[in-house]
């Protein structure tokens, strides 16, 4: 009877001879894959790479817009406008490199809607409201040379990114909210008292009496004819309204165009003469109805509030929660203090409950300064 033999004779070592040609197969099917590994992980990591790259290349282009619609809209200068575009890249590096900009990079046009609820629309022009930066150079291999994190088997290319962005400085419906309490009567530098006359008033003055020569009065008028001045000079089309507070508020001008209008019944108010208390909130609310609700509010513009006091709110609704109505109707409430007796946390906090930025003024020239701020802060959206 013969017997089958189950022993399995040994190779090398004491493996099994089947075994030494499968581990060869393995090692040539990794050596194969590996390369194709590789570039697949240097795929991916690039892609993400990439991605990482268009939002940076937006933020500056952003950035950019915003810099120069700013500057275009105050100069009207193509050349300052770039500048300024060039300056917000220098602070928004991308993949470390400063983004080069070339005026063919920019295009200078106006932006127009027609309600709020409507996206704006950008046509160029040789006079308008907005500039559209485009990342050209980047995308045309003409500017900067941003390379892949890897090469894929062995190849080595440049990322191209082409973004845009669209800067409109917005039409506006502003109401201008001033303060026309007693103590607007009173200089700058000093402290005022209901008891007591302004040091330069004459013998028997009383409050309602013309304010006298160096009142804070006669230093907002002038820094509103600034204020007045900077939007006749700009391209947009603004109209100004315009509501006074003491004890209480009213619509003095309804919007208009007409800006001397409102200087007019400023300087008619140094002649009767400023008293009362002050009632910041019902002001809010006066500014808000003028910019809102008034005849001549315009479905499409921008609303903001220019709040000006120069004391503590002492009567009437609360300032705080104006504040936040105005910013629920869509109002922005930008908010200046003037002379270092004013509530400035106060009147910052205003600011803030409506969107807006509070500034604040110690004399006549910071004053004119802060209105001329809040001239070039007005919104720039980036509409595109």
């Amino acid at each position: 009877m013969s017997h089958r033999n189950n022993r399995v004779w040994k190779g090398v070592e004491g493996q099994p001879h089947g075994s030494v040609n499968r581990c060869g197969s393995t090692m040539v099917l990794i050596a194969v894959l590996l390369p194709v590994l590789f570039g697949l992980a240097a795929f991916a990591i690039n892609i993400a790479y990439m991605e990482s790259l268009n939002t940076d290349v937006q933020v500056t282009i952003d950035a950019a817009a915003r810099a120069a619609g700013r500057e275009y809209v105050l100069t009207g200068s193509e050349a300052k406008a770039l500048l300024a575009a060039q300056e917000a890249a220098t602070e928004n590096p991308v993949a470390g490199q400063v983004l080069t900009l070339k005026a063919s990079d920019l295009q200078f046009g106006k932006s127009t809607r027609s309600s709020v609820d409507q996206p704006y629309a950008f046509t160029p022009a040789e006079k308008g409201n907005a500039v559209r930066i485009t990342s050209e150079s980047l995308a045309d291999g003409t500017g900067n040379t941003i390379p892949a994190l890897f090469p894929i088997f062995g190849n080595t290319f440049n990322v191209r990114v082409r973004q845009s962005a669209t800067s409109t400085q917005s039409t506006f419906d502003i109401a201008l909210v001033i303060d026309r309490s007693g103590s607007m009567a009173f200089a700058a530098d000093e402290v005022s008292d209901p008891d007591v006359p302004p040091a330069t008033a004459p013998v028997g003055w009383d409050f309602g009496d013309p304010v006298p020569t160096n009142a804070r009065w006669l230093d907002l008028i002038a820094a509103v004819k600034t204020f007045n001045q900077m939007l006749e000079d700009s391209p947009q089309d603004e109209l100004l309204a315009l509501a006074t507070y003491s004890t209480y508020a009213n619509v003095d001008l309804e919007l208009t165009d007409d800006y001397n209008q409102i200087t007019d019944i400023l300087s008619q108010a140094s002649i009767n003469g400023v008293q009362g208390g002050t009632n910041i909130g019902d002001g809010i609310y006066a500014g808000r109805w003028a910019a809102t609700k008034s005849d001549n509010c315009r479905s499409y513009a921008s609303k903001v509030i220019v709040l000006m006091t120069d004391g503590n709110h002492n009567y009437g609704s609360n300032p705080y929660w104006a504040a936040k109505m105005a910013a629920k109707s869509g109002v922005t409430v930008f908010t200046i203090t003037f002379s270092d007796e004013a509530n400035q946390s106060a009147m910052q906090t205003v600011a803030e409950n409506a969107a807006g930025k509070h500034f604040h003024a110690s004399d006549a020239l910071q004053l004119k300064e802060a209105f001329r701020d809040i001239a070039r802060n007005l919104p720039s959206l980036i509409t595109e």
